[in-house]
């Protein structure tokens, strides 16, 4: 089925151009193309075409959050994933309630603003699917191309999504084994209020619970514990809070962990000693309390990507939290001169910011670690940061578990980090191995001061992250299956050689096959059904890993397990 294009441009002295260039085994590819008179800054150009809306009932892209239905398209607020170089990426889904592919939207090309969006008409029972191209100000160009691709595919959808992202991603991931080992983080657990004999006392806990990496986050570099990034810029050590960096550093690699710093890439604050330098070269409006570096100007590069390598080199830092990237934005009061500017285009300076900070870090340190966190997590983005971490939830193990599973399908290689996992130290023991549950198919970062957690709750904490170690390549590394994606994931499983992990999250019904078979009940009811048939032994544990039962079992069809809520249920058959 040849899809009928509608072009709207309204561009002067251009043309725009999509034509058909290969439809093999319901992938159709378009090449798209552009091309102006003289070099422009081009506005909008949207394509638009209709795709049968059969079978549909679910969409997915990078930005859905929890909306996971096909809205109108009459709707201002209908679905739309946007994207550029350091947020979101080109990626638009629409599902099955099976979870097969119906079809599946996506643009070769991860660093150009694009839009795609896709709405029912209920005219026709059809979807009324948009790809626009420049949808944010980009530099003057003579040409430009790309490709829409439309993979109506009757694969898992979490396939056609993984497979889309792989096309675009166009260079080797180098993840080191630090990155896919736990992490002990400081921000909720201190925020800025952080101390190095405490932080040293933390790690010897943390290094014996299997965490191997520090990140130091905001408040190692000011005084003011105010929040906000109006001290940001200058990144000298606050001496009241950590009194020798690299004496530091050395004491935490004694113990046997890493050490990562943050730094909030783009912004400088007005009560920084560097603010004043930097005058005309924001991104943003100059009467903030912080603004947005323009990476455009090389001082701006060469002063970021200094930073981090003098940080690198005299303290011995292990890797880089670089947060914020996707604030840079092209604003009314971005410089529009183009004096001092070595690039017209914001995508392609941040490119080149990032390639330049991670190739002088790698010759310093080959296994540096660089963090980034949702939304920048496109193909692009990945070619530099080796750990992808799921944005701010705190509590929140709903989203944590949503944002794992999201990640996992467009990261590729590397190693997808949960947000900081923290909880109330009143809760229950379930309740917080909830926290941990939902995390297990990516890497976990803890962040709760360990020496002042219940010592039931340290109990349910190494259990899961012992039972994570043990089964970390299967997670991480198995072939990894994701259902009900219109219900925010009901359950996911992995399996790798003989072994099947499966998580349960609101559907406890599960089918045994393999070897050996573990199932981890995160929903709220304390039961897990089985479909097998055959004999098996079977060991059930709490959540703090104490067995509760065990025995041998014959299923025939269907067996109900009592397996209490935040429990494993370990089956191998006879």
């Amino acid at each position: 089925m040849i899809v009928e294009m509608n072009i709207i441009n309204n561009n002067s002295g251009s043309i725009f151009d999509v034509k058909l260039h290969s439809d093999i085994n319901n992938i159709r590819i378009y090449d798209v193309y552009f091309k102006s008179t003289v070099p422009c800054a081009p506005l909008r150009i949207t394509v638009e075409f209709n795709m049968p809306y059969i079978e549909a009932f679910s969409l997915w892209n990078a930005q859905c959050g929890l909306t996971r239905n096909v809205l109108p398209d009459w709707r201002p607020q209908h679905q739309v994933s946007t994207s550029r170089l350091a947020c979101g990426i080109p990626i638009q889904s629409v599902i099955s309630q099976g979870g097969d592919n119906v079809f599946t939207i996506s643009v070769n090309d991860a660093k150009t603003p694009i839009e795609i969006s896709s709405g029912t008409e209920e005219v026709n029972g059809s979807c009324l699917c948009r790809v626009s191209f420049f949808t944010i100000p980009i530099g003057k160009i003579n040409e430009y191309k790309s490709q829409i691709i439309i993979d109506t595919r009757k694969i898992p959808f979490y396939k056609a999504i993984s497979d889309a992202a792989e096309r675009m991603r166009g260079s080797e991931q180098f993840v080191p084994n630090y990155a896919r080992l736990p992490m002990y983080s400081t921000w909720y657990n201190y925020h800025q209020n952080i101390n190095d004999d405490e932080l040293i006392k933390e790690c010897k806990a943390a290094y014996e619970l299997g965490m191997r990496t520090i990140i130091v986050d905001d408040g190692w570099q000011t005084e003011n514990n105010g929040g906000g990034y109006a001290y940001c810029g200058d990144w000298r050590v606050c001496k009241s809070k950590i009194k020798d960096m690299a004496a530091f550093v050395d004491a935490v690699h004694d113990i046997g962990m890493k050490v990562m710093l943050w730094y909030s890439v783009p912004f400088i604050g007005k009560n920084s000693d560097i603010w004043a330098e930097f005058q005309g070269k924001y991104l943003d409006n100059e009467e903030n309390e912080w603004n947005c570096l323009d990476p455009r100007f090389p001082e701006v590069r060469e002063y970021l990507a200094g930073l981090y390598e003098k940080a690198a080199r005299d303290w011995k830092l292990d890797g880089f939290k670089l947060d914020f990237i996707d604030s840079f934005e092209l604003t009314e009061y971005s410089d529009k001169t183009g004096i001092g500017r070595d690039f017209e285009s914001l995508e392609d300076a941040i490119d080149c910011l990032l390639c330049d900070v991670v190739s002088r870090l790698k010759k310093i340190n080959p296994d540096v670690l660089i963090e980034f966190r949702q939304n920048y997590i496109g193909p692009v983005v990945t070619k530099y940061g080796n750990m992808i971490r799921v944005g701010d939830c705190a509590l929140d193990a709903f989203i944590n578990r949503v944002g794992i599973l999201d990640l996992r399908m467009t990261s590729g290689k590397a190693a997808v980090h949960s947000d900081m996992i923290t909880w109330n130290n009143n809760d229950t023991n379930e309740s917080v191995a909830k926290q941990l549950i939902a995390v297990l198919f990516g890497v976990p970062q803890i962040s709760v001061r360990l020496d002042e957690i219940k010592a039931e709750h340290y109990e349910v904490l190494k259990f899961w992250l012992n039972f994570w170690m043990e089964n970390r390549e299967v997670l991480l590394d198995g072939k990894l299956k994701i259902y009900n994606p219109e219900a925010n994931y009901s359950m996911a499983e992995s399996e790798l050689n003989s072994t099947k992990i499966c998580v349960c999250y609101s559907r406890n019904i599960v089918e045994a096959l393999g070897d050996d078979f573990i199932v981890v009940n995160g929903t709220g009811e304390n039961f897990i059904a089985v479909k097998a048939n055959g004999y098996f032994r079977y060991t059930i544990l709490d959540c703090k890993g104490v067995c509760v039962n065990s025995g041998k079992q014959h299923i025939k069809d269907v067996e109900i397990f009592d397996v209490p809520q935040s429990g494993v249920l370990q089956l191998v058959m006879i």
